[in-house]
Protein backbone atom coordinates (compact mmCIF):
# COMPACT_ATOMS: atom_id res chain seq x y z
CA UNK A 1 0.00 0.00 0.00
CA UNK A 2 2.67 2.78 0.51
CA UNK A 3 3.91 3.72 -3.22
CA UNK A 4 7.17 5.11 -2.95
CA UNK A 5 8.28 6.87 -6.79
CA UNK A 6 11.87 8.29 -7.23
CA UNK A 7 12.82 10.65 -10.19
CA UNK A 8 15.61 12.34 -10.48
CA UNK A 9 17.72 13.62 -13.79
CA UNK A 10 20.44 11.49 -12.96
CA UNK A 11 21.73 8.49 -14.92
CA UNK A 12 22.04 5.35 -12.77
CA UNK A 13 22.23 1.82 -12.63
CA UNK A 14 21.77 0.99 -9.28
CA UNK A 15 19.08 -2.20 -9.19
CA UNK A 16 19.47 -2.38 -5.31
CA UNK A 17 18.08 0.68 -4.77
CA UNK A 18 14.85 -0.21 -5.16
CA UNK A 19 14.99 -3.14 -2.84
CA UNK A 20 16.77 -1.19 -0.19
CA UNK A 21 14.27 2.07 -0.31
CA UNK A 22 11.29 -0.76 0.05
CA UNK A 23 12.88 -2.05 3.00
CA UNK A 24 13.39 1.03 4.46
CA UNK A 25 9.99 2.63 3.53
CA UNK A 26 8.36 -1.06 5.26
CA UNK A 27 10.71 -0.48 8.33
CA UNK A 28 9.84 3.22 9.12
CA UNK A 29 5.75 2.24 8.09
CA UNK A 30 5.87 -0.51 9.86
CA UNK A 31 4.11 -2.40 7.14
CA UNK A 32 4.58 -5.42 5.27
CA UNK A 33 7.44 -4.74 3.12
CA UNK A 34 5.40 -6.84 0.21
CA UNK A 35 3.05 -4.35 -0.42
CA UNK A 36 5.39 -1.53 -0.70
CA UNK A 37 5.67 -0.56 -4.47
CA UNK A 38 9.04 1.42 -5.19
CA UNK A 39 9.53 2.71 -9.13
CA UNK A 40 12.69 4.47 -9.47
CA UNK A 41 12.92 7.08 -12.88
CA UNK A 42 15.97 8.27 -13.83
CA UNK A 43 17.22 10.49 -16.77
CA UNK A 44 13.69 12.58 -16.13
CA UNK A 45 13.57 16.13 -18.15
CA UNK A 46 13.58 17.88 -14.31
CA UNK A 47 14.90 20.87 -13.45
CA UNK A 48 16.72 22.35 -9.96
CA UNK A 49 18.27 25.63 -9.42
CA UNK A 50 16.45 27.03 -12.71
CA UNK A 51 18.55 24.50 -14.66
CA UNK A 52 18.73 21.06 -16.16
CA UNK A 53 22.66 20.27 -15.10
CA UNK A 54 21.99 20.87 -11.71
CA UNK A 55 21.63 16.82 -10.40
CA UNK A 56 18.52 16.17 -7.91
CA UNK A 57 15.44 14.13 -7.35
CA UNK A 58 11.78 14.45 -5.86
CA UNK A 59 10.77 11.57 -4.24
CA UNK A 60 7.23 11.09 -4.10
CA UNK A 61 5.84 9.05 -0.96
CA UNK A 62 1.86 7.82 -0.99
CA UNK A 63 0.60 5.93 1.96
CA UNK A 64 -2.41 5.29 3.92
CA UNK A 65 -1.50 7.16 7.04
CA UNK A 66 2.47 7.90 8.14
CA UNK A 67 4.48 7.98 11.55
CA UNK A 68 7.15 10.09 11.84
CA UNK A 69 7.45 12.20 8.64
CA UNK A 70 10.56 13.98 9.67
CA UNK A 71 12.40 10.84 10.50
CA UNK A 72 11.21 9.45 6.67
CA UNK A 73 12.06 12.34 5.10
CA UNK A 74 15.40 12.25 6.36
CA UNK A 75 16.29 8.41 5.92
CA UNK A 76 14.83 8.65 1.98
CA UNK A 77 16.91 11.60 1.37
CA UNK A 78 20.40 10.03 2.57
CA UNK A 79 19.31 6.73 0.70
CA UNK A 80 19.04 9.24 -2.66
CA UNK A 81 22.08 11.16 -1.47
CA UNK A 82 24.42 7.93 -0.76
CA UNK A 83 22.87 6.41 -4.30
CA UNK A 84 23.16 8.82 -6.38
CA UNK A 85 25.30 12.04 -6.86
CA UNK A 86 23.21 14.86 -5.98
CA UNK A 87 23.15 17.43 -2.95
CA UNK A 88 20.87 17.16 -0.12
CA UNK A 89 19.17 20.27 -0.94
CA UNK A 90 18.23 19.34 -4.33
CA UNK A 91 16.19 16.38 -3.30
CA UNK A 92 12.76 16.90 -2.32
CA UNK A 93 10.14 14.87 -0.90
CA UNK A 94 6.37 15.32 -1.47
CA UNK A 95 4.04 13.18 1.09
CA UNK A 96 0.70 12.00 -0.38
CA UNK A 97 -1.90 10.91 2.69
CA UNK A 98 -4.38 8.00 0.22
CA UNK A 99 -7.69 7.34 2.20
CA UNK A 100 -7.76 3.57 2.91
CA UNK A 101 -11.27 3.89 0.27
CA UNK A 102 -9.16 4.92 -2.45
CA UNK A 103 -6.18 2.48 -2.45
CA UNK A 104 -7.10 -1.44 -3.81
CA UNK A 105 -4.44 -4.53 -3.75
CA UNK A 106 -5.18 -7.58 -5.58
CA UNK A 107 -8.71 -6.17 -7.04
CA UNK A 108 -9.87 -5.21 -3.68
CA UNK A 109 -10.35 -1.77 -1.73
CA UNK A 110 -8.16 -1.27 1.40
CA UNK A 111 -11.22 0.83 3.10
Amino acid sequence: MPFLTIYTNSDIDDKQMSVDAANLVANQLGKPVRYVVVNVIHNANMSFDGNNQTKGALIEMKSIGFGDKNSLAKQLTDLVVSRIDVEPSFVNVWFVDMPANTVAIGGRLLG
